[in-house]
């Protein structure tokens, strides 16, 4: 009888084991999906697919030189030229689709001249190349002054390069918990950061006393091609709630073409960097 119930025990741990493996792949696999399907990571697909990266760089942040142009190479989308030729969401539309907006002139001396698009994309497509774009070149930024100085901090410490534009990114990351490195507006990311503590944790200490504390989540700590950095002291606390203020106005803001937008303010794109 003792033998029968050992057995009973070892299937029933066997099972229950099974089944929590199949929850995490379906979990993961449900987070994998949705952090595909939001709106910056189709449109840098998007971008990539229409021959973008080709001219404007890498993510649109290293153009290549365009002899006669003014300032002697085409715009990228981040930093302070951008908002030499845009004053609105729509202005950026604009571009894609006819090659200039109605109230802006092409450059006259670059030899490099933006295509059009019009009919060669179009509906969600090109919503989403814009919020990708409008991601890349920090367009429109927060009025409230601690969120604004919060996206400062962001860009200071290169949180970007690794939670992508704004935060929106999907970065891969083999050996993770997700596969990739968790942008700051997704479903995810309320499992893994539980609380404003935790979040605390993770920017300090590159990881929570959640995770430092559970077997699993340790292993794919160690595992991870990238791991969070710990900032520990180099983030002063003033630094640390701004940046949490910016991620807690992110996931509010869901990145997607708004309509026209209030115009960025002249420095704004410069002083964040």
């Amino acid at each position: 009888m003792n033998v029968r119930r050992s057995w009973v025990a070892l299937l029933l741990l066997v099972l229950g084991l099974e089944s929590a493996g199949i929850v995490f792949l379906l979990t993961r696999e449900r987070w994998r999906r949705q952090a595909e399907s939001r709106p910056v990571a189709r449109g840098e697909r998007v971008a990539a697919s229409l021959g973008c990266f080709a001219c404007h760089g890498p993510g649109g942040t290293r153009p290549i030189p365009n002899p006669g142009a003014r300032g002697g190479e085409v715009p990228q989308w981040a930093g302070g030229t951008w908002m030499m030729w845009n004053d609105s969401e729509d202005d950026v539309r604009a571009w894609i689709l006819d090659g200039h907006p109605e109230s802006r002139e092409p450059d006259p001396g670059a030899l490099i001249k933006m295509p059009t698009y019009r009919g060669r994309v179009g509906g969600q497509d090109l919503e989403d190349l814009v919020a990708y774009v409008l991601a890349v070149s920090q367009f429109g930024w927060p009025e409230a002054p601690g969120v604004s100085e919060g996206r400062d901090v962001a860009v200071r410490f290169g949180c970007f390069g690794c939670h992508g534009p704004e935060g929106r990114g999907l970065v891969l990351n083999p050996g993770s918990f997700t596969g990739y490195i968790p942008p700051w507006d997704g479903e995810e990311y309320l499992e893994l950061v539980r609380s404003d503590e935790e979040f605390r944790q993770w920017v300090r200490q590159g990881t929570s006393e959640r995770f430092r504390k559970n077997p699993l989540a340790r292993r794919f700590l160690e595992r991870q091609a990238v791991p969070m950095p710990a900032y520990e002291e180099r983030i002063s606390d003033q630094e640390l709630e701004k940046l949490l203020a910016y991620v807690r106005w992110l996931r509010e803001k869901p990145a997607r073409a708004r309509g026209a937008r209030a115009p960025i303010r002249q420095g704004q794109i410069a002083e964040g960097g």
